[in-house]
């Protein structure tokens, strides 16, 4: 409210009360996004209208000497196969190497990891691991609405959407608290940032590590000076095949009709494509790498986030 009385389009951090809440986490740091699905007709067979499938997630990692990773990834794209066990087999392998602090942004993966939780202990007769599987559900997280149970994980994840609400403040969201507003605005705020990701280091040899992109840079200007939002420098579905094949994508002989992944909503519709359509397996390829860099992106949003706050309350 002060800053639009004051005009003032600077944006605001509580330093002290950052700068405390960071001192508490443990490296290394662990971001993790989750891509998921409730649909009224189930993917798989045996399974419930709108019950949750959790197909992809992504992982990065921080490390107290400041390197970073894309650590680990997962992505189900076999049709018909119920992924959420497997799912969490893959996610508890990143994870349970260590202790460190874990992340996500809203409450999205904690609600999702209760619900496989109770998943699980409807299931649990056949899956032969889901007393190891449950046990690590609740050590990550908290329970949840609707839980009979009531627990408090040792490692239960910390919100950075909670610490963007309480610690920082731009103008330019206009209000919003989302992830696809808070990036583009704390990498228009942070000359750090934009110093460090003008260069091509993310994928590069001796930068930091991507499983899905190779000496990319995530800062790039319009014609305003502003930095344009990363999620619209990813790349186009079949930018390297030749133009006598996007001719036919264009005439809707391969199924496609569009070019762009840059929001979770395209990354359902995606999902859903590779679960219900038939397609060329060119095709296929191009889905699964364009969910594979979308999903990464959210994730190292996170690290960048992070990364400027850590440079602002120094």
């Amino acid at each position: 409210v002060q800053k639009v009385q004051a005009n003032d389009d600077t944006y605001w951090i509580d330093k002290e009360g950052l700068a405390l809440e960071m001192s508490k986490w443990v490296y290394p740091l662990h971001f993790i996004d989750f891509e998921t699905s409730m649909v009224a007709i189930p993917f798989n067979k045996n399974r419930h209208p709108y019950e949750g499938i959790a197909f992809q997630f992504s992982h990065h990692v921080v490390y107290q000497d400041g390197t970073i990773e894309h650590h680990g990834e997962y992505l189900n794209t076999v049709p018909g196969a119920f992924p959420n066990y497997d799912f969490i087999r893959c996610l508890k392998m990143e994870l349970e190497g260590d202790n460190g602090s874990i992340f996500r942004y809203t409450s999205h993966e904690n609600t999702f990891l209760n619900h496989i939780y109770r998943q699980l202990q409807d299931d649990i007769n056949s899956v032969p691991d889901s007393r190891e599987l449950l046990d690590f559900i609740r050590s990550i997280t908290h329970s949840s609405g609707g839980s009979l149970e009531e627990w408090k994980g040792k490692r239960d994840m910390l919100d950075l959407w909670e610490f963007e609400k309480q610690y920082y403040y731009d103008p330019s969201t206009k209000g919003s608290n989302s992830i696809k507003q808070v990036l583009p605005a704390i990498l228009n705020s942070s000359k750090y940032l934009q110093k460090k990701y003008a260069e091509p280091v993310y994928g590069a040899v001796g930068g930091i590590k991507s499983h899905n992109y190779k000496d990319w840079k995530w800062i790039d200007y319009d014609e305003n000076g502003k930095v344009k939002d990363p999620y619209y420098l990813l790349p186009k579905l079949f930018a390297d095949y030749p133009d006598e094949y996007i001719a036919m994508l264009d005439e809707g002989l391969f199924f496609s009709d569009s070019d762009e992944l840059h929001n979770g909503g395209a990354a359902l519709t995606a999902y859903a494509r590779l679960q219900f359509e038939e397609m060329i397996p060119r095709e296929r390829e191009e889905l699964e790498k364009a969910l594979l860099k979308y999903c990464e992106l959210d994730t190292f949003a996170m690290v960048m986030i992070y990364e400027g706050w850590r440079e602002m309350v120094k």
